[in-house]
C-alpha cells in the first residue's frame, strides 16, 4: 500500500489519525509507504504518527525525516509486517523550498527471498524546474538502490504523471510501471492528478507479477486515495 495520509487531516479538515489507522488494518498489507507524516509536530497534536500507526497496525514502523517542523519533524514513514533486514533513510537533492529524503528497507518477504522497498515523495513544485528536481532525487535514489542488487519495489507519492521525464527515467533503468485503469486520479486535491503510483524491477532470481491493483474509493480521509497493489513472486 502506498498512501500520503496529510498528516490525518482529512478533507472534511477533521484531524483524526486513527481513521488512517483504521483503512490500513482493513487491508491488511505487507508493506505501506506512506507520506506527510507528523512526528511531534503542532498541528497534529504533537503525536507521534508513525509510532502510533505501527502499534494501532501491530507492524513495524520507521520515520523518515525532511526537516523540523512546528517543534517536531516532518516526513514520512513505512510500515512492515514482514522482517526488515537493513534499513536505510537516504537523504534526497534538495529541492527549491523543502528538503527531501526516502526510506530504504531491505525485507526478507520469504525464507530466502530478500527484496528492497522503497518509499519516496518527490518534489512538489511544478512545471521544468520541479521535473528537473524530481529527476535529480530519482537518480540520486536509483543510485543507492543498483548497490543492493536486488528486486526492488518503489512506491509512493511521486508528485508527477505516467508521462514524465521521471517516470521514464525509471523504465529506461528497466522499472514496470503498474497500470491503475481508468480509475486512476490518486489526487483528490483541486486539480484531481495520477501522482501516487507503484513500480517494480525484477532481479534474475526474483520475479514480479502485479496480480490486482487498486485505488480505493476513500474521499475523506485524505487528498490522496490510497493505492493498494497485490504482487505476485516467484523465486
Amino acid at each position: 500500500m502506498s498512501y500520503n495520509i496529510r498528516h490525518g487531516q482529512g478533507l472534511d479538515t477533521i484531524l483524526d489519525l486513527s481513521r488512517s489507522a483504521e483503512l490500513i488494518k482493513q487491508h491488511a498489507p505487507d508493506l505501506v509507504g506512506l507520506q506527510e507524516i507528523d512526528n511531534y509536530c503542532r498541528r497534529s497534536d504533537s503525536v507521534g504518527q508513525t509510532d502510533y500507526l505501527a502499534q494501532k497496525t501491530k507492524m513495524e514502523g520507521t520515520f523518515g525525516k525532511f526537516m523540523d517542523f512546528q517543534s517536531g519533524e516532518y516526513g514520512m514513514a513505512t510500515l512492515s509486517a514482514k522482517p526488515l533486514t537493513s534499513t536505510k533513510v537516504l537523504q534526497l537533492p534538495d529541492a527549491k523550498y523543502e528538503p527531501r529524503s526516502a526510506i530504504i528497507h531491505e525485507v526478507e518477504i520469504a525464507k530466502d527471498c530478500n527484496i528492497v522497498f522503497a518509499n519516496v515523495h518527490f518534489d512538489w513544485i511544478g512545471g521544468t524546474e520541479g521535473s528537473a528536481f524530481r529527476l535529480s532525487q530519482a537518480k540520486a535514489l536509483l543510485n543507492y538502490i543498483d548497490t543492493l542488487n536486488k528486486a526492488t519495489i518503489i512506491t509512493g507519492d511521486f508528485n508527477c504523471t505516467p508521462d514524465s521525464p521521471t517516470m521514464a527515467y525509471f523504465a529506461e533503468q528497466g522499472f514496470v510501471f503498474v497500470e491503475k485503469g481508468s480509475d486512476n486520479l490518486s489526487f483528490q486535491g483541486d486539480e484531481k492528478s495520477e501522482i501516487d503510483h507503484l513500480i517494480y524491477r525484477d532481479s534474475e532470481q526474483v520475479k514480479f507479477k502485479a496480480k490486482h491493483i487498486e485505488l480505493l474509493k476513500e474521499p475523506i480521509i485524505s487528498d490522496h486515495r490510497p493505492l493498494l497493489v497485490e504482487l505476485e513472486v516467484t523465486f
